[in-house]
Parts: C-alpha cells; structure tokens; sequence
C-alpha cells in the first residue's frame, strides 16, 4: 500500500475530522520519514496532520536531511524555529485551517505539553484517540512492510545461527551481546529495537533480567531474545540454548515450550480467533509435570515496532486475519532448573501461514 493510501483510508476512517500524528512509529507509517537522531537538542518534536492536504511538520535545521529523504511522502513541509513554542505555535496555526470540531491525538504518547496546549487552545473541541484506529491499520501488513519483515527477520535468523558458534563457556553475556549485535550490523541492521536478552543459567528463568557480566558456564541454559531493523521493520525472535549436554530437566522444559509452538502453530489461519492459541498452549501444558510454571504471555503482533498492538495474552478478543506478522513464543521458567523460551515470527497466509524464523537445526 502506497503512503497516500494509507492517509487516505485513516482519513476516511476519521470522516475528514482532524487528526495529529505525534509518534515516532506512526509518522514513519504515513509519511515514509524516520531519522535515529532523537538526542536532545539534536531533533525538536514532529507532527504529522493527515488529509487532503497532509502537512509534516518538523524543525528548520531537518529541512535538508528530510529532503534528501528517499521514499518519504506528504503534500508539504511545515517548518518551525526549532524551539518547543515554535513547534506548538505551527501546529496550532495549522490546525485552525482545519474542522476543529474534534481532534484525534494519539493518547497513549503525546507529550504532555503539547496535550496541554491543544486542550487549552481548542477547548470547545471532542478530544478522541487516535491510536486504536493506527493500531488496526498496522495490524495488516502489505506487501512492502511483509518484504522488509522478511529481511529483518533473515538478519536476525543469521546473528542466532551465529550464536551457536560463539556461546560457550567462558564468556560473558555482554561480550556475547556485542559480538551478536555487531553481527548484525554488519548485515544491514539499523540497530536492535529492544534490549537484547542473552541470559545464562538461573538468569534464564527470570523475564526481567538484562544482560551482565556473568560468565557463561558449562551446563547453563541460555535464553536468547533479539530482533534487527531494516529500513525501519523490526523482528523479534527466540531460542533457548544448552552449554554441553543437558540435563532431563532441561530437556523437559525444553521439550514443553518446543510442543507449545508447533502446536499453536498448526492452528494459524485467517478467521480463527486468538484465544485459541491460548487455550491450545494451556492445552498442552496442562499434560507436563512443568505446566504450571508456563508463562501466559504467548506472543505480539510485529512491524515497526517489536511489539505491536494485540498481544496474545488471556483475554485477547482479535481474530487472525491474511497479512498479520506476529510472534508466538511460549517460555517455561522454573526455578532451580532455568527458563526456555522459543519464539518465532508467523506470517499469516490465505490458507495457513509462514514461519519467517527458524534454525537448520533444532534441538536443545
């Protein structure tokens, strides 16, 4: 889907009322513009206002960068003194031009000052959320973003094919980190879109931990979570490694999570609903003696940003549908033993789906 269309649909969607596009993600989304360079004072805020006459609105001192921009669309450049105020002032000049009966803002990431200021400077304005509705766009990818999921998942695939030569004792998790991460961008990767989780031994059963200074030690499960970005794509994927040979507990846990997958696996296909991988997954894991220590956490929607909005979790209401691209990764964390997780990237087909991860051979 072209850019233009993407505003279009949003703009149907919001009856031709007024929208404000404020995050960093969603301004990528609609516009094609992105930059890495958020340190302060480096870059001020950004805007998008979508419709007809679709305006970015960003710093003086980016004219030239956004110019020089390949594939970055909109009908024309705003531009402000680089300075807060300046920002707040062009957008609300902007606005004016506009229906200022409602104003949809993204309210799970505006800034704070600048939802202040446009409550205050439109008060006689329906304030709505714009996110659900650029949230259930995401949700179905076209035919680009799946191309650019693919690479970004190709470059991670390589780094954790990479890892089973290197994780060895001896080491420590961070030198593994960089040497991953390096990996990587040497591969096309514009950096990693979370902290990668690289963590070893009793580490590995604690969802929270990042990694350290530990060193890795013979007969330590290995828990390791990461993802590369590719012209702005994210992927996300895990596997769960053993330094020498591995104990019947760890082969059960292991074991457990790799059942989990595959069988939810097998259920993918357009117009079943989510919660049916939740159930299958406590399925499963009600016939293990480790079932309880199941995480319920099964998996994320995935694009630009790692984790997208739904996320499979009991409750989830969405039905799979034909271009969706997220992760199941059910893990199993038990105290004393370690903690496995396998995580791989699902895109849904018309019939089924396709798994964009994976390794030449899987075993613990």
């Amino acid at each position: 889907m072209q850019l233009k269309e993407r505003r279009d649909r949003l703009s149907s969607k919001l009856s031709g009322q007024t929208a404000v596009v404020t995050s960093e993600a969603n301004i990528f989304y609609l516009t094609g513009f992105r930059t890495t360079a958020r340190r302060p004072k480096q870059i001020g805020p950004t805007a998008v206002v979508p419709g007809a006459d679709c305006a970015l609105i960003a710093p003086a001192k980016w004219e030239a960068q956004i110019a020089a921009s390949a594939g970055v669309c909109y009908d024309r450049l705003v531009l402000y003194d680089n300075t807060t105020e300046g920002f707040l002032t062009t957008l609300a000049a902007l606005i004016r031009t506009r229906d200022t009966s409602a104003l949809w803002l993204e309210q799970d990431s505006i800034d704070l000052s600048t939802w202040l200021f446009l409550r205050e400077t439109f008060a006689d304005a329906d304030f709505c959320n714009l996110a659900p509705h650029l949230a259930a766009m995401r949700l179905i990818k076209d035919a680009d973003e799946i191309d650019l999921l693919r690479r970004s998942a190709d470059v991670a695939v390589s780094a954790m094919e990479h890892a089973k030569t290197i994780l060895k004792p001896g080491i420590t998790e961070l030198d593994a980190v960089a040497e991953l991460e390096y990996h990587m961008r040497k591969r096309g990767s514009d950096g990693v879109p979370f902290t990668m989780k690289l963590l070893s031994g009793m580490k590995s059963a604690v969802i929270t931990e990042v990694p350290g200074n530990k060193i890795m030690e013979k007969g330590d499960l290995v828990l390791t979570d990461f993802g590369a970005i590719v012209n702005g794509y994210s992927s996300d994927w895990t596997r769960t490694f053993c330094l020498g040979d591995s104990s019947p507990e760890q082969k059960a846990l292991w074991q457990l999570a790799w059942e989990i997958e595959n069988a939810c696996i097998r259920l993918v296909k357009p117009h079943v609903p989510m919660s049916d991988l939740i159930d299958c997954a406590r399925a499963v894991a009600a016939e293990s003696p480790y079932g309880r220590y199941a995480g319920t956490h099964l998996g994320h929607s995935i694009g630009i940003s790692c984790h997208e909005w739904p996320v499979l979790e009991p409750g989830v209401t969405e039905t799979i549908e034909e271009n969706m691209v997220f992760t199941i990764e059910p893990g199993v964390y038990v105290p004393g033993i370690g903690g496995v997780r396998i995580e791989n990237e699902i895109l849904v087909t018309a019939d089924g789906c396709e798994i964009l991860t994976g390794l030449k051979e899987e075993t613990l």
